[in-house]
């Protein structure tokens, strides 16, 4: 799936990237404003939160797709061959039905917000559309899962499997 690669690649980090550096440049300007010039900066907070939750999510396909999600590699220095490629294959598996779990969560809590209205408490923007886009680009890492499920499935009956961090 090559459009999943330049989705991540092309759109995903730079988005990741410049909400990290708008979190810092805003931490900056609020400590500046607060501390120097004794003028607080309204709702700094929340947008920090919003900007927070597009790093964490834009970045969850890109480390999903890395497979470098936190991993306990205890007992797979014991395992070779077959049995390395079905852990792995299970691995991935439940990558993939976590994150697809994730996804209905995030979608059934974005319902939720958007039938209430919630709206923050300083700047009343809107919760639910945030929260719509972070189903989404969970979404997407959950299809980047299942690619690599798909893949992985693949090399259990060849017992071909790709070298690579797991």
């Amino acid at each position: 799936m090559k459009a999943l690669d330049v989705l991540c690649g092309r759109v995903f980090a730079p988005v990741a990237a410049l909400c990290l550096f708008a979190m810092m440049a805003l931490t900056i300007v609020e400590v500046v404003s607060r501390y120097f010039l004794n003028a607080p900066i309204t709702g700094v907070e929340e947008v920090k939160a919003f900007l927070l939750g597009f790093t964490i999510f834009t970045a969850l396909p890109l480390v999903t797709r890395a497979r470098r999600h936190i991993a306990v590699r205890s007992l797979a220095e014991l395992l070779r061959g077959r049995a390395l490629a079905a852990q792995r294959l299970v691995v991935a598996a439940g990558t993939t039905a976590g994150l697809g779990f994730v996804t209905y969560l995030l979608a059934d809590q974005a319902v939720s917000l958007a039938e209430a209205g919630t709206l923050t408490s300083f700047l009343d923007l809107e919760i639910a559309p945030a929260v719509y886009l972070f189903a989404a680009f969970a979404a997407v890492a959950a299809l980047v899962a299942f690619e690599q499920l798909y893949v992985r499935s693949g090399s259990v009956r060849t017992r071909a499997e790709p070298a690579g961090p797991e």
